[in-house]
């Protein structure tokens, strides 16, 4: 190994060390330990060292006979002029479930090959959990599913296309979650996609319940599980919806409850055939496309944040807007001390800068409240503070003497704001976006939403910011220092997708919402003090949101003293420990994915 290795190596632990303390670089030693030995797996390789072994089918029926609680699935089975072999291996990957409290309830949907009746019919002889009807006439996949549920008697019902498969612990693996959590009405799994030969391959590992996530993709697809009497209660399946009749379907679940859960484990394999989604995309099923659309407008038809829906450049991911309620008056609060940076553009006043690109936006109804130490050079303290015949009068100046803390200076900013809705944001921030103002008041009006956060990005174009996770106590920006187009997980960095946390840097929230929750912890005061605030608006019931359709330019830490105070790791984990414990993971990452860096890689 180079002595310039050895010493980068030393370099990056003294870091660690002096970030985190004695506590966190044994952690941090532990961690990178574990994740060496297990090496980056290919899928391939996930897949032979998740699989069940004959120990873990011992297990899971000891399992099974001590549980309380034995849920009825009924497996809902549209068919329609399938492939014999497809169709053999649908209904045999539900025979072959280890959870045995099922009923297969399959509706063909008229199908004109011959061999699809004699098949379902020597089934259903087979095995008396299995019921089959036959339609009389064609009526697409809604009105057969709802046949095919007509016949339901289970306590739930289950999702399965007819050329798809369900992993053999599928329903007991559901079953368990249900012993566990009784209140659940909507649960829904990982899954990947199988060829024709039978390989595994595509895993989506999802992320918790996440709605503005869904609003952009029907991302928890296979498998969903679903409490039957609420079903009944909404109606089923709803003509028109042909193609996209599960999203519909889902998008009206969850306005009647939210006892959602996410088993993060590959428990459906979605079959690749020329006519499925999954391999002709948009061009295979543009009905499906056109019917997602219609879903979505009606959910917000019935939202008490109506709107529109905007296509996207890709295929089955949305932009759902929002109308504004009102003209609030938004407070941005900017802590500074009006330094000058060295920039691609040349040297540059970065609070001078930030405020210019700040005037540019089109929401005008926004005041900006300047925190200084005393420090702005003088010149750049006469532009923002001369008369408001020449001058722009939305801008105030908050001064502190106190040494410079982040948090604090957030706080006194706050404290004399005006607004309805707050903004913080880094000086040495650039709006590119000038629609940002209202892009992310679209969301931070919702009462069921706390932060919400922009695409931050470096000033060669790379991500600097795009969400927040925090993976076993550590905070990481996701694809951090990845080109700004690149698309990210399954195109998280494209769309609207919810976070545990979002930068300080630019972030937008209600100002009674972040007085309710006690301001910004002045323990932190230079970095974590965003974390920590998420963390509260989490723990408080409300979710955060990041936005890739706000973008601005960051020339990072202009602003501030650079690196992180000694303890401020300790203290945030010290803080949140049990929170942490409580929640197991990130809640909108997946455990199946590394912990290494926040760049959603299977390890």
């Amino acid at each position: 190994m180079k002595a310039s290795s050895i010493t980068a190596k030393v370099g990056k632990l003294f870091k660690v060390w002096q970030e985190r303390g004695t506590y966190g670089l044994l952690k941090f030693l532990y961690r990178r330990s574990r994740e060496a030995l297990k090496g980056k797996f290919t899928y391939d390789q996930w897949v032979a060292r998740t699989r069940l072994t004959w120990l873990d089918l011992q297990k899971a029926q000891r399992q099974m006979e001590q549980w309380q609680h034995r849920p009825q699935f009924s497996v809902i089975l549209p068919v329609y002029n399938v492939e014999a072999k497809w169709l053999e291996k649908a209904i045999q990957s539900v025979r072959n479930q280890i959870y045995p409290d099922w009923e297969l309830c399959i509706a063909d949907d008229a199908s004109s090959q011959p061999h699809i009746k004699p098949l379902l019919t020597r089934y259903s002889k087979l095995d008396s959990r299995i019921k089959v009807v036959f339609r009389s006439e064609n009526g697409n996949i809604v009105a057969t599913s709802n046949d095919a549920l007509a016949m339901a008697t289970g306590d739930y019902i289950a999702l399965l296309d007819h050329d798809d498969e369900l992993a053999i612990d599928a329903l007991f693996e559901v079953a368990r979650l249900i012993n566990q959590h009784p209140d659940a009405d909507f649960i829904y799994t990982d899954e990947d996609k199988i060829d024709t030969q039978g390989n595994r391959k595509d895993p989506f590992f999802k992320p918790d319940w996440s709605p503005d996530y869904f609003h952009a993709c029907m991302y928890t697809c296979h498998l969903g599980v679903y409490r039957t009497r609420l079903i009944r209660e909404i109606g089923g399946f709803r003509p028109g919806y042909d193609g996209s009749q599960d999203y519909d379907l889902v998008l009206r679940v969850v306005e009647k409850t939210q006892n959602i859960y996410h088993i993060p484990k590959v428990l459906y394999h979605w079959r690749i055939i020329p006519a499925s989604v999954t391999a002709g995309g948009e061009q295979a099923k543009p009905w499906a496309y056109i019917a997602a659309r219609k879903a979505l407008e009606d959910m917000l038809a019935r939202s008490p944040y109506p709107g529109w829906v905007e296509p996207t450049d890709r295929a089955g991911f949305w932009r759902v807007r929002r109308h504004i309620v009102g003209t609030p008056l938004i407070s941005i609060i900017i802590p500074s001390a009006g330094r000058v940076v060295d920039t691609p553009k040349g040297v540059l006043n970065v609070l001078e800068n930030c405020i210019q690109s700040i005037q540019r936006s089109t929401y005008q109804n926004f005041e900006i409240v300047v925190v200084d130490g005393y420090d702005i050079p003088e010149p750049t303290l006469q532009t923002l503070t001369q008369p408001a015949e020449t001058g722009d009068s939305r801008i105030r100046l908050v001064r502190c003497a106190e040494p410079f803390n982040f948090a604090q200076r957030i706080n006194l900013g706050v404290a004399s704001a005006r607004g309805e809705f707050l903004l913080l944001l880094n000086d040495d921030t650039e709006v590119i976006t000038t629609d940002w103002l209202e892009s992310m008041l679209e969301f931070a009006q919702q009462t069921e939403i706390g932060a919400v956060g922009a695409k931050l990005l470096f000033p060669d174009g790379r991500i600097q910011h795009a969400g927040v996770m925090v993976l076993e106590g550590n905070a990481g920006h996701a694809y951090h220092g990845f080109d700004g187009d690149h698309p990210g997980y399954f195109c998280s960095n494209v769309v609207n997708r919810n976070y545990l946390g979002v930068t300080a840097a630019c972030l937008m929230m209600r100002r009674d919402l972040f007085l309710e929750l006690g301001g910004m912890d002045e323990q932190f005061p230079l970095n974590y003090n965003d974390v920590d605030l998420c963390l509260k608006l989490h723990q408080a019931g409300y979710r955060n949101v990041v936005t890739p359709y706000v973008q601005l330019i960051h020339y990072e830490s202009a602003s501030r003293p650079q690196g992180l105070n000694p303890k401020e790791w300790e203290n945030l984990n010290k803080k949140w420990g049990d929170y942490f414990n409580k929640l197991k993971y990130d809640p909108y990452y997946n455990p199946n994915l590394s912990y290494r860096a926040v760049t959603f890689e299977l390890m």
